[in-house]
């Protein structure tokens, strides 16, 4: 476990130390926490944290020709997605439904195989660094750990986040929202922060505060027509929209 007291890198690596109440009591303890802590936020991973757009359409388009179907795959295929799932996006493609598992795997083997290309959003890493001097920050996200990992380690920014919950751990997004809300051990508002339309309807199933951002993968139309409690231009709004907002129905 890296502790340093005092300081924003506070919480061990990706939650691999089984990151519960008992854990987080702990470093409250110790005096290990930034005082106060004034909210958890979780982040989305592919379209909030990073732009992994070319990645998956070049992705889509290398495992529809291994399964034998000649398509382009666009960037309206994917914003055009009710819930924004590789499985989703198959069956847009009109992939047929028993080889959807296998389209989903294969693009998520080419993920965890290719190199980190992709870079942080701009303005967010300063969103990061900012709220971890009092915040739970965790990230939630169709994308595998390992992948969110190794990004995270190859720009400095592992050290901030206390839990990641990818597409390879049990459960929906819903639910793994629900689990680190309930592994806080603080009456803390939580705010979900999401590109997609299901983002905010996982957040609302979770009793998360929901904050959709406008320059991710999803149609801003269909980001609007979720009804979000919070829509967001740039990281800029999103880092004033989170510190003047602790309680989740101040609006």
């Amino acid at each position: 476990m890296r502790v340093q007291q005092g300081h924003a890198h506070w919480f061990t690596t990706f939650g691999e130390a089984k990151p519960d109440r008992q854990n987080l009591r702990e470093l409250m303890e110790f005096g290990c926490l930034p005082s106060p802590l004034r909210r958890t936020v979780i982040f989305d991973f592919d379209g909030v944290l990073t732009d992994t757009l070319p990645e998956m359409l070049r992705f889509s388009d290398q495992v529809c020709a291994e399964l034998g179907y000649q398509l382009t795959t666009t960037p309206e295929d994917i914003r055009g997605l009710s819930h924004m799932s590789f499985d989703q996006l198959a069956r847009r493609l009109g992939i047929a439904e028993a080889l959807v598992p296998q389209y989903v795997q294969k693009i998520l083997q080419r993920f965890e195989e290719s190199p980190i290309t992709f870079s942080p959003i701009k303005g967010m890493e300063e969103v990061i660094r900012e709220l971890s001097a009092d915040s739970v920050l965790a990230i939630v996200s169709g994308n595998l750990r390992q992948v969110i990992r190794r990004f995270l380690e190859k720009y400095h920014l592992a050290q901030y986040f206390w839990r990641i919950e990818g597409i390879d751990q049990i459960g929906s997004k819903q639910e793994k929202i629900l689990k680190i809300r309930q592994q806080i051990p603080l009456s803390l508002p939580t705010f979900m922060v999401g590109d997609a339309a299901s983002d905010v309807l996982a957040a609302k199933e979770a009793g998360a505060v929901s904050v959709a951002v406008a320059w991710g993968h999803q149609d801003l139309e269909k980001l609007r027509q979720a009804q979000p409690d919070f829509l967001v231009e740039n990281p800029q709004e999103l880092i004033r929209l989170l510190r003047s907002n602790t309680s989740p129905f101040s609006k």
